[in-house]
């Protein structure tokens, strides 16, 4: 009975859309449909309305609402108390009649309904302790098709089992819990009675081979719902039962020990599948295996239970040598089977079982004459016998006109492999198929026919002879080369077939085709000819020639291959750059490498080299001695090979361009000739190589050299007239005028390094140095040797030693030809450069500043002069002093020429010095002899030097030879001024002794330094200016800084008064007149001497009274002559 009310919208009712405001209820039941109906025809009464009732109601409602003023109610009717207690009334009529039928009728209906509907679905039918009458077993499945409500359904008493329409057995199966229409079979364990033997039989004897087979259960059931036992329930159920169909079996692992009577033990791990859920517990088992009628071995398994699916089972067993050559190649294809996974169906007739519990007559009974069919060679996981390939020392060629058909061969390919058999065998060939394939798809296929192999346990050895290579997809073929070109390695997969021909002691040679193998491994690439991560060295590099745009370099670049495969591709073409910017091209004639390193000689084409600033920059690196990186690119016109293509242009290869290997400039040699140090031009010596093939023309030089920085001389050459032409990989020796950087500084700093380079003792050097008054980097300003020291040290010995080979860096700017392509090339070498004994010329140079500085500071101190030997014009001078802060260089000082005398910038004359000596107390005491330049000019200097206390003079020469530690150093000029003291006028003279008729004695005291030899001295004597003598000293001598001693004679004007007045005690002045003098070596008339003494007068009171008593007089002043004594006190 159902019942159902259908409503229609109050929105869309008429009659209340006009009252929605107010408060009027039409009936609930007005515009509803209600149905009751007893699932009978005709059952149902239905109550509904027409239109002409729904436009009456209408009008009604309209009416009633106006006269009443009844507010239409708006509210949803299931929220109306009308409404439910209308429905309360119809579910009370509706249970009184409802439940009796459902608890009463319908349930126990639908329960057996449920029954006879349902399904058993078995997973498992297990069959374990089996025995003639009975057996356990345990039944777990499904059910399905019980019905909507949940249940527990329970069999009372055993299940009878019915197979072909006879009862073969019986066993209680447990409840069933049910809900949703599905239940589960718990699986306990229940003894099975076998209730008819035959019938079992024929059950057991079919059900092996069956595909599927029909069981009947039949019994009584109760089953519990709604908290209700509803008993006696029938249960006849057909089931439709997969059978075990033969049991498809595969042999899944086969182990072989050979023996040492010559037999083999087997184990056989085989795979029985069982599609049927009946599983039994078999015991032992006995199985003969054979194929194509060959007796293979009688093997037994132990404690078999076949249950349903999949069962591994181990059967074991001895087969021997095989009788007949059938027999062996059975057992062969056998064999060949298993290892190479290709199926091969062998019978397993079963002999016998015994379960645990002894024998059971329908379990023989349904194996008696059965007979497995067992696949070999069906695994779905096949051996995999080879672990690994090495393709071995590959070589590829390619050739232009098989582009995607280049050959291949190999050494030393080899594969680790793993057999399951523990016997005595040997491979003597194997052939193979291999197939490389990437990302999905079949690259290149490679067939190898049969080769004798090497071969161990584990691995085998063998060469592949050159054969083609089969491409199956072009743009992948070509892709792989490319990665192998820029990679250190890239992933393929290898797979295929091998066919090995064997040797054991059983089979004898056997024939094993087609086992299969599929790895993943890598290829090793060229990975752009890194060594190591190091891009490929530039070995060496030449010029082959030049044109008039063009330069064609030869270069030698090792490409280290990294992989172990070798390769011939011909010729290929390379874009080569220069930071980024392609400055050439390079072209390989024939590019074939092997594993490791590979001198590959390179052609390389430089574009107009000198305008492109890239070029020259790169050049002026090579030329310079410094390494630069260019890249060699590829581009689709690199090779004319089409499948190799792609891989070239991927191709990008930094590679390191070395210095110029072999220099320039092969020796050097710097000669000083004894004018190098005035002129600073020395002769350079080079032996110039022309490393290129090409052969070179130098038509400017502009070219200097250093060491250690610091520039030591240049050379400028313009030869465009006469061009030095030095042709390819030759060497020409030429000299050039060097101007030499003559700089103290630079002189000292250089020879000081260079002695502490040969470790030679610096002391003295440093010593010198500071006597120079130069500054140089590390020399010690306070360096003091003895005396010992500077008198052994040998100038010369430190000097070659030190200098024999200076380290200079040469730089050279110059405009050269190329073969016929003209450029300008910056050039730069460092190179030793030797001297000889020559470099002794330079030292006058380096003692230059020393020398002038000593000259400098020195002072000439005289003890005394003696003037001797005088002539008419020359005299000697007998000099002795000293010279002041010379220092302690020992060095002799000779005028090969003179020096000449001058005072206040007058030249007096020559002087011919003998050698001055230094180094020690630095004294001299020599004899010098003086030319006199001009008479008249001299005579002023002598009265002047008579009548001053000092004279300034100077020494002047441009040829004085220093001679220092054994070297010559000059000629140097010298002007050293100096001051000798005057004879002021000998003022400082007494009149010693007076005799008559006349002889005078006067002590001449001389404050000078300064002597003379004066010889015959006449003077003239008067009075009152009336000569009253004339006296005569043949022997004049005044020495420096003593009193002299001179006694002049003559006869005396004896007038009367005059001699009287001498006696007064108030004589008369007398005043002495030079007449004349004659210098004792003289040959002729000395007239600046003879001047220099009539130019002075001396004027001395003359009181013979006190020369007889013995006192002279005080000396007196010429040029103020002493004031007359006071007159006597009266």
């Amino acid at each position: 009975m159902n019942y159902q009310e259908s409503t229609t919208s109050m929105d869309e009712d008429p009659a209340i859309s006009d009252f929605k405001d107010g408060t009027f209820t039409p009936s609930l039941t007005r515009g509803s449909v209600i149905t009751y109906t007893t699932d009978l025809e005709d059952s149902s009464v239905l109550s509904t309305e027409t239109e002409l009732d729904r436009d009456y109601m209408d009008t009604v409602k309209r009416k009633s609402a106006k006269s009443l003023s009844i507010p239409i109610n708006n509210s949803p009717f299931y929220r109306r108390r009308r409404f439910w207690a209308v429905c309360g009334a119809f579910s009370v009529i509706l249970s009184a009649i409802f439940i009796p039928l459902l608890f009463l009728v319908i349930i126990p209906n639908v329960a057996q309904s449920s029954v006879n509907d349902s399904q058993i679905n078995f997973d498992a039918i297990n069959i374990t302790n089996p025995t003639n009458d009975s057996f356990i077993v345990s039944m777990s499945g499904t059910t399905s098709g019980t019905g909507p409500f949940s249940a527990t359904i329970t069999f009372n008493g055993p299940v009878d089992i019915s197979y072909n329409g006879a009862i073969i057995g019986s066993v209680e199966l447990d409840p069933i819990e049910v809900s949703g229409g599905k239940g589960t079979l718990a699986g306990e364990k229940r003894l099975f009675v076998i209730r008819d033997k035959a019938a079992f039989n024929d059950f057991t004897s079919k059900v092996l081979s069956a595909k599927e087979f029909e069981w009947t259960l039949q019994g009584k059931a109760s089953v519990k719902t709604f908290g209700m036992n509803l008993n006696n329930l029938k249960v006849n159920k057909k089931l439709t039962i997969p059978g075990s169909n033969n049991f498809n079996t595969s042999v899944l692992d086969l182990k072989m020990t050979e023996n040492q009577d010559k037999t083999i033990s087997l184990e056989i791990l085989t795979n029985v599948y069982n599609p049927s859920p009946i599983g039994i517990e078999i015991g032992d088992m006995t199985a003969q295996l054979s194929y194509n009628q060959t007796l293979i071995a009688t093997t037994i398994a132990k404690n078999v239970f076949i249950g349903a699916k999949a069962n591994n089972i181990t059967l074991t067993g001895v087969t021997k040598a095989p009788a007949t050559e059938q027999d062996r190649l059975n057992m062969i294809a056998v064999t060949n089977s298993f290892l190479t996974n290709t199926p091969l169906i062998t019978s397993a007739n079963i002999l016998s079982i015994v379960p645990k519990n002894g024998p059971v007559d329908w379990l023989n009974s349904a194996v008696k004459g059965f007979s497995l069919s067992a696949t070999v060679g069906n695994n779905p996981n096949p051996l995999k016998l080879i672990s690994n390939l090495d393709l071995g020392e590959e070589t590829l060629k390619f050739t232009t006109d098989e582009p995607y058909s280049p050959t291949i061969s190999s050494k030393n390919v080899v594969a680790d492999y793993a057999l399951p058999f523990n016997i005595n065998f040997k491979i003597l060939e194997v052939g193979q198929k291999i197939t490389i394939a990437r990302d999905n798809k079949d690259i290149i296929t490679l067939e190898s026919p049969e080769v004798p192999v090497i071969s161990t346990p584990n691995q085998l050895s063998l060469n592949i002879s050159e054969t083609k290579l089969q491409v199956l997809d072009a743009g992948k073929f070509s892709d792989l080369l490319a990665d192998l070109a820029t990679n250190k390695e890239s992933e393929v997969v290898v797979y295929g077939k091998t066919t090995i021909l064997t040797n054991t002691d059983i089979l004898g040679q056997a024939l094993i085709q087609g086992i299969p193998f599929n790895l993943t491994t890598t290829f090793q690439g060229f990975d752009q000819f890194n060594s190591d991560g190091n891009p490929p060295v530039v070995q060496d590099l030449t010029i082959l020639s030049g044109s008039s745009n063009q330069l064609f370099m030869g270069i030698i670049v090792v490409l280290t291959n990294p992989s172990k495969y070798s390769t011939s591709v011909g010729q290929v073409s390379f874009d080569m750059f220069y930071k980024d910017k392609k400055i050439g091209t390079t072209v390989i004639p024939d590019l074939s490498v092997v594993p490791g390193p590979n001198p590959v000689t390179v052609m390389a084409i430089l574009d107009d080299p000198g305008k492109n600033p890239d070029t020259v920059e790169l050049f002026k690196l090579f030329l310079t001695g410094q390494s630069a990186t260019v890249n060699i690119k590829g581009n689709e016109h690199s090779t004319n090979i089409t499948s190799l293509i792609p891989a070239f242009k991927s191709i990008n290869i930094p590679s390191s361009m070395p210095p110029l290997k072999t220099p320039f400039i092969k020796s050097s040699r710097i000669v000083f000739d004894n004018q190098t140090a005035t002129t600073n031009v020395s002769t350079g010596i080079v032996e110039m190589t022309n490393p290129f093939v090409a052969p070179i023309s130098i038509y400017a030089m502009n070219s200097s050299f250093s060491f250690n920085g610091i520039e030591l001389g240049s050379l400028e050459q313009n030869n465009y007239n006469n061009p030095i032409f030095i042709p390819g990989n030759t060497d020409q020796t030429l000299q050039f005028p060097v101007k030499m950087v003559l700089d103290p500084v630079v002189s000292f700093t250089v020879l000081r390094t260079l002695a502490l380079q040969n470790n030679l003792d610096v002391t003295v050097l440093d010593s010198l140095i500071a006597l120079s008054n130069v500054s140089v980097p590390g020399a010690d300003p306070n360096a003091n040797p003895t005396p010992e020291v500077i008198q052994s040290f040998d100038m010369a010995k430190f000097v070659t030693t030190a200098m024999a080979k200076i380290p200079v860096t040469v730089t050279m700017d110059s405009q050269v030809a190329i073969g016929n392509y003209f450029m300008s090339m910056s050039y730069k070498q460092d190179i030793i450069a030797t001297t000889d004994q020559s470099i002794l010329n330079m030292v006058p140079a380096l003692a230059a500043p020393l020398i002038n500085h000593m000259i400098g500071q020195s002072e000439m101190s005289f003890d005394s002069i003696f003037v001797q030997n005088i002539d008419v014009n020359s005299f000697d001078t007998v000099a002795s002093g000293q010279i002041l802060n010379a220092g302690s260089l020992p060095a002799t000082i000779s005028f090969p020429g003179g020096a000449y005398l001058y005072s206040e910038n007058t030249l007096l004359g020559q002087v011919l010095v003998p050698p001055i000596t230094t180094g020690g107390d630095n004294r001299f005491n020599n004899v010098s002899k003086f030319i006199i330049a001009d008479i008249p000019t001299f005579s002023s200097f002598s009265a002047k030097s008579y009548s001053a206390q000092s004279v300034s003079m100077e020494l002047a020469s441009d040829n004085v030879m220093i001679t220092s530690f054994g070297l010559p150093i000059g000629p140097i000029s010298i002007r050293k001024a100096f001051q000798i003291d005057g004879f002021n006028g000998l003022k400082q003279f007494t009149l010693n002794k007076l005799t008559f008729p006349l002889s005078v004695t006067i002590d001449v005291n001389n404050p000078a330094r300064v002597g003379v030899e004066l010889g015959k001295v006449v003077y003239a004597l008067s009075v009152n200016n009336e000569q009253i003598a004339t006296v005569t000293s043949n022997s004049v001598t005044i020495n420096p800084k003593a009193v002299s001693s001179v006694t002049f004679q003559g006869d005396l004007n004896l007038d009367p008064k005059l001699v009287q007045s001498f006696f007064a005690p108030d004589p008369p002045a007398v005043v002495a007149q030079g007449i004349s003098v004659t210098p004792p070596k003289a040959t002729g008339e000395v007239v600046w001497l003879e001047e220099t003494l009539k130019s002075f007068t001396l004027t001395v009171p003359f009181s013979a009274k006190s020369l007889l008593n013995g006192k002279g007089a005080p000396p007196v002043d010429p040029s103020a002559p002493a004031a007359p004594p006071a007159p006597p006190a009266a």
